[in-house]
């Protein structure tokens, strides 16, 4: 990359120093995908001492296969980043100087590596497990590349998380003292360069979908970083019944982070696990569905310090609606936006989890209908119907620059509808410009 291309990158970098360099949440600038020329990681350095000088943040860019091209810019980057997950092949190397796909033990020994694509697999939040109606699993199209569901999808997250942890810097062997960091590739579904050409309209790799709903791959990472106990159930409790249901007869996935698993049907035990797959999978083979309660039971020396319960939902009874607005409420500034949560509950309120079906919207008031999408749907962006994803989705209003109140309403036939008002607050508009 040379001329104005390369130009064009040092001032989008310029300028994104400059936006986010007093956002905690920015840990470090990466200058390019791939390896860069030394004489373009100067110019990157510069920028990073010139616009943030006090951030402690480190510069630098992801390695490829080109030895001689890393090798060079290694006593100037400030982290070398890696794309290589824990493979194998970095074991087998021979002295410090010796490389695979820009990891070697002298990068490793001067500045921080990070595994800056934890985890690129892609897998929809709507497909539960090859158990989980209305889908039944995931049937991989002629151009998707991975053939994952979101239980599978999160099993494999784990599998690469406890690679890393296995790997990291502060392991005291040295052939395991690797990683300073782990990046995730995507935290939530982008319209980026997906691979599940035949079944998204978004790249899925994210721990969140699209409009930011949590996935299964979520609440296991949530799990494994968090400091204090912690379990989930990977999936639901509500398989079908009747007498023209198949049986379930499933493994049920506990990730926790405690040293043992007790997990219980109906207040039954189905067993003890003291022996987790990669670290955090505690996994209870051969569980029968019956309709109740699921409940996972997380111990430390014999004592419970987590737990959680799944419970059956009954069949589709209304459509609830749950509005998400700023601290402030929705502000009528042009640019505010309402997301508003829609589910469809049973009788007592407890979402239907495998409830796939389309959901009709009305909006009156001072208000912008944005919509919300539907993963696995082209053109399904801004329109007033929407499917249910596991028995959720979310939509959102923008406002406007009039002040007022937004009604909303959802609706399908055969359940009770719903209706909720959101007050569009009023903005002081001073020379054309909302005042904060």
């Amino acid at each position: 990359m040379e001329g104005r291309q390369w130009e064009q990158r040092l001032e989008v970098m310029r300028d994104t120093m400059i936006y986010f360099r007093n956002s905690p949440s920015i840990l470090f600038w990466e200058a390019g995908n791939t390896v860069i020329t030394v004489e373009h990681m100067q110019q990157m350095l510069a920028l990073r001492k010139q616009w943030d000088p006090d951030g402690g943040r480190a510069i630098g860019a992801r390695g490829n296969d080109n030895v001689a091209a890393n090798t060079a810019i290694t006593p100037l980057a400030e982290f070398f980043g890696i794309m290589i997950g824990q493979d194998p092949r970095t074991d087998a190397l021979e002295g410090p100087a010796a490389m695979f796909r820009g990891y070697s033990a002298e990068r490793r020994d001067r500045a921080p590596l990070i595994e800056t694509e934890d985890y690129r697999e892609e897998a929809a939040r709507r497909f539960w497990d090859d158990d989980s109606p209305p889908y039944f699993g995931f049937k991989k199209g002629p151009n998707d590349t991975w053939q994952l569901t979101s239980e599978s999808f999160a099993l494999g997250s784990i599998k690469r998380y406890w690679g890393y942890w296995q790997n990291r810097i502060s392991n005291p062997a040295p052939a395991h003292s690797k990683w300073s960091g782990y990046a995730s590739i995507y935290f939530s579904d982008s319209d980026a360069d997906g691979r599940q050409n035949s079944s998204e309209v978004c790249r899925v790799s994210g721990k969140v979908d699209a409009v930011r709903l949590p996935k299964e791959i979520y609440f296991a990472h949530r799990v494994m970083q968090n400091e204090q106990p912690d379990v989930h159930i990977l999936g639901h409790w509500s398989y079908p019944t009747g007498p023209d249901a198949k049986k379930t007869v499933k493994t049920v996935y506990v990730v926790a982070n405690t040293q043992t698993v007790e997990l219980l049907v109906n207040g039954k035990s189905a067993g003890v696990n003291s022996q987790p797959v990669n670290g955090y999978a505690f996994a209870f083979p051969n569980v029968e569905f019956a309709p109740g309660s699921l409940k996972a039971v997380g111990r430390n020396e014999g004592k419970p310090v987590a737990q959680e319960e799944l419970t059956t939902a009954g069949p589709p009874a209304r459509i609830k609606l749950t509005p998400i607005a700023g601290p402030r409420g929705l502000q009528a500034d042009g640019e505010d936006v309402a997301l508003i949560d829609v589910e469809v509950v049973d009788a007592k309120g407890q979402r239907c989890p495998t409830d796939d079906a389309r959901v009709d919207f009305a909006l009156s008031g001072p208000g912008v209908w944005r919509g919300g999408y539907n993963s696995g749907k082209v053109d399904s962006t801004n329109n007033l119907y929407l499917n249910t994803e596991d028995g959720i989705n979310r939509v959102s209003v923008r406002s406007t620059l009039s002040p007022g109140m937004i009604t909303v309403s959802a609706s399908r036939p055969g359940l009770q509808s719903a209706q909720i008002k959101i007050v569009a607050k009023p903005v002081k508009i001073v020379d054309g410009l909302a005042e904060k």
